[in-house]
């Protein structure tokens, strides 16, 4: 349930990105790779890198480019940070901000080598590539951060000072 929540916020912020008017640098995060990051902890490795597929398809629809390049950058960001998430036993905030930043990077590697080989220009340069590594990573560290305060307010430890305080 969540992680259809995930998909669906994800979704509206990069339509809400891709659409209204921001400064470009914001314009380059990609939050649809966040959710194949929060999904490497609940599937197997394929199966990130088939949901990683789907979503890189839809970004490349939203951002009006060539349909293709963006879903297989999509499924091998999703598969190496799938297995690089069990191989390395991430957990907590390192999760989130790790993730998002290989995410971001293999991505964005993958993109870059498919459409050289497809002899067509990129949609953006170095630059763009350099923005989509910081805001994605930045959209990570947010995430890591929200889950940090969201454990702490959920926490028993809370709970029993808040009861102990009240009584």
């Amino acid at each position: 349930m969540s992680l259809a929540f995930a998909l669906l916020a994800a979704l509206v912020v990069q339509l809400a990105l891709q659409s209204v008017h921001v400064w470009w640098v914001l314009a380059a995060c990609q939050p649809l790779l966040l959710v194949v990051v929060a999904s490497s902890r609940r599937l197997a490795p394929v199966s990130v890198g088939w949901l990683g597929l789907g979503l890189g398809l839809a970004s490349d629809a939203i951002a009006d480019r060539i349909i293709g390049p963006g879903g297989i950058a999509g499924a091998v960001a999703g598969l190496v940070v799938a297995v690089t998430v069990r191989r390395f036993e991430l957990e907590g905030p390192l999760f989130w901000i790790v993730g998002s930043l290989l995410a971001a990077t293999c991505s964005e590697l993958t993109l870059t080598l498919l459409v050289a080989t497809l002899g067509a220009t990129p949609d953006h340069r170095w630059l763009g590539s350099l923005a989509v590594l910081a805001t994605t990573g930045t959209a990570g560290l947010a995430v890591a951060a929200a889950a940090r305060v969201l454990r702490w307010w959920r926490s028993p430890e809370r709970q029993r000072r808040r009861v102990l305080k009240h009584l």
